[in-house]
């Protein structure tokens, strides 16, 4: 059995894990042999289905920034029964696809590269919880499954259950129960969305809270931070009334919308969900302040001429690249989003990405983005041509046509890996 499996904590019927992996037998398509050099390489996950099953096919390519086409023939291909909704990576170690199952055990995979440079799925897993959003810090990447009925010491309570892959512990999972009841007093019951880093082993988490059995949201108009140690307690909670509460939505999926800087600041983003008064926009924790920034405010919504923000991205310095809603003033955890923004936010320079990049009235699907080498990768699905990953520069806010896939219908996941010395 795999050792992630092995936790007492995560032991779960193998039978419940629904992406089952084999080799894809057919690796003499297009693109250069696979390199046994020490480069790092771009994690790309391609999707196709026959009507009944949905395949997922994974590889690593010397670039996704050249105009060139490939196929899932491509050398080193991996190919998985199934597909992945949601991707995370703590720099270039690995990278750890997550498939949403709306409350339900959740499977998923972790990939890196060998000495050699060659593509490995190393592990599969199940979060027995579900999750609802997920981040990295230090060397964790973390899932967090909301709305949980606990055990143990708060044994009956609600709350939630963060779970911390170790990725100096050969991605060892260690579930961490945090009590929701009372987390910022009263009877209302936390929730948490997003991760990123506040150094010293410690991670900021946006906090969004609900009384009652229906979860009806409370304090619309402010917004909440914790601080948490790599245990997931409570360090420190920071609250500010110029936002609401931080976290984007699809249906019952939550998407973190606090990111760093390349300082180490940290930039907390709010949509402005709901019946709250309160505007798109973002706010600033300064490196181990233990306040928000009262000076800063950054109004996206006015800037974009009345759009909303759902997701966020640092790309490079203080240029964070953001996935806004289609249409001005409307926003809903179900219409669409596919138009982009990159923001610089000592300025509050706000750039929609329109040269080189689709128009929302052309695409008919997006995958999730990632960031690197100081650029921002999105690939996107247009009327008969093949998935495209498309390259923004920050600094002019233009995108250029990329690396294409044939023989699938989305490209969902990216990433970039570097070899690992103990994986053969």
């Amino acid at each position: 059995m795999n050792r992630l499996l092995k936790s007492k904590f995560l032991l779960i019927s193998l039978a419940m894990l629904t992406l089952a992996s084999c080799s894809n037998d057919n690796n003499s398509g297009d693109g250069e042999t696979v390199d046994p050099s020490k480069a790092d390489k771009y994690f790309l996950a391609g999707t196709s289905s026959d009507g009944t099953t949905t395949f997922t096919y994974t590889m690593a390519v010397k670039d996704l920034a050249k105009d060139t086409l490939i196929s899932t023939n491509y050398p080193g291909t991996i190919e998985n029964i199934g597909s992945y909704t949601q991707w995370g990576y703590s720099g270039t170690k690995a990278l750890f696809a997550i498939s949403y199952q709306q409350g339900n055990p959740a499977p998923g995979s972790v990939f890196q590269l060998s000495s050699t440079g060659v593509l490995k799925k190393i592990d599969d897993f199940v979060l027995d919880k579900g999750f609802n959003s997920i981040g990295t810090f230090s060397n964790y990447l973390v899932a967090v499954a909301n709305g949980e009925t606990l055990t143990g010491a708060n044994d009956g309570k609600r709350g939630s259950i963060f779970y911390s892959f170790d990725l100096n512990n050969n991605n060892a999972i260690t579930p961490y129960a945090t009590l929701g009841e009372g987390f910022v007093g009263g009877d209302q019951i936390a929730s948490f969305v997003g991760v990123a880093d506040a150094g010293n082993d410690n991670f900021f988490t946006a906090v969004n809270l609900a009384v009652g059995p229906s979860a009806r949201p409370v304090n619309v108009d402010s917004i909440y931070i914790a601080k948490m140690d790599a245990k997931a307690k409570k360090v420190l909670l920071y609250k500010d009334d110029r936002l609401s509460a931080s976290g984007g939505q699809y249906r019952s999926a939550r998407y973190g919308q606090l990111a760093n800087d390349a300082d180490g600041n940290t930039y907390v983003f709010s949509t402005g969900y709901g019946a709250t008064t309160k505007k798109s926009g973002a706010l600033l924790i300064k490196k181990n302040a233990t306040a928000f920034d009262a000076a800063y405010y950054f109004n996206i919504e006015e800037a974009s001429g009345g759009y909303k923000l759902r997701k966020v991205w640092n790309v490079t310095a203080d240029y964070f690249l953001l996935e806004m809603y289609n249409t001005a003033g409307v926003v809903a955890s179900t219409v669409a989003a596919t138009q982009y923004a990159i923001v610089r936010m000592s300025t509050k320079d706000f750039k929609w990405v329109r040269t080189g990049f689709p128009s929302t009235t052309e695409i008919t699907s997006v995958g999730w983005p990632f960031t690197a080498d100081g650029k921002a990768y999105i690939s996107a699905v247009t009327p008969n041509t093949n998935p495209t990953v498309y390259v923004i520069d920050p600094i002019t806010a233009t995108a250029k046509k990329g690396i294409s896939v044939s023989g699938v219908s989305a490209i969902p996941g990216m990433g970039k890996l570097s070899p690992q010395s103990d994986i053969q």
